[in-house]
């Protein structure tokens, strides 16, 4: 195949990818049959508590799953991964700067942040593909004010099957997911009071 043909394809895969994703938290905001649909504990099976002689949940990104594992760098250049998440409840957000979900988004997300961060929650932000660049501007335009890593390559977005931007996660002081969707639930003060 020649280079011209791979860039064209890997264009075209990188343009639907991106559009799949915003166009999918555009259509959930009225329509319950999105493609990543929010899911919580009360809506599936929990795996057992990753505690003493109980059995360790699987590596995988449904409820009651072990988050995967995963190394960035945020954008202040410090590590972060999910063994750094662990020990106290996280909210992980993923986003691009291009998506207008994500904007309208992250002002509840620096409610949430102000609010459970002092009582012990991570909130982290992690960026798909977008420049350095770029990833800034979306943290000024967005007006983000929690920590934001970037995921230049979307491998971590594909490790946790991101279908649609933004989607968050909340996940236990253990790194098991408990929520999953491309918003924050009506009921998240509930959901993290429980995971304190």
């Amino acid at each position: 195949m020649k280079k011209s043909q791979v860039y064209v394809l890997a264009f075209a895969f990188a343009l639907a990818v991106g559009l799949a994703g915003c166009a999918a938290t555009e259509q959930a905001a009225g329509d319950a049959a999105t493609t990543a649909p929010a899911v919580t504990e009360s809506t599936a099976a929990t795996s057992s508590a990753v505690t003493g002689n109980a059995a360790t949940p699987a590596r995988g990104t449904a409820i009651g799953d072990l988050a995967p594992e995963f190394q960035l760098t945020q954008t202040d250049g410090a590590p972060v991964s999910d063994d750094s998440l662990r020990g106290r409840p996280a909210v992980v957000v993923f986003w691009t700067a291009w998506c207008p979900s994500c904007k309208e988004e992250a002002p509840h997300i620096n409610e949430l942040a102000a609010k459970y961060e002092p009582q012990g929650v991570r909130v982290l932000g992690i960026n798909i593909q977008d420049s350095e660049a770029r990833t800034a501007g979306g943290i000024r335009e967005f007006g983000i004010k929690y920590p934001v890593a970037r995921d230049a390559d979307a491998k971590v977005a594909k490790l946790y099957k991101v279908q649609g931007t933004p989607t968050v996660m909340f996940m236990d002081k253990d790194g098991v997911i408990r929520y999953t969707g491309n918003e924050l639930p009506k009921d998240y003060a509930a959901q993290l009071d429980k995971l304190l």
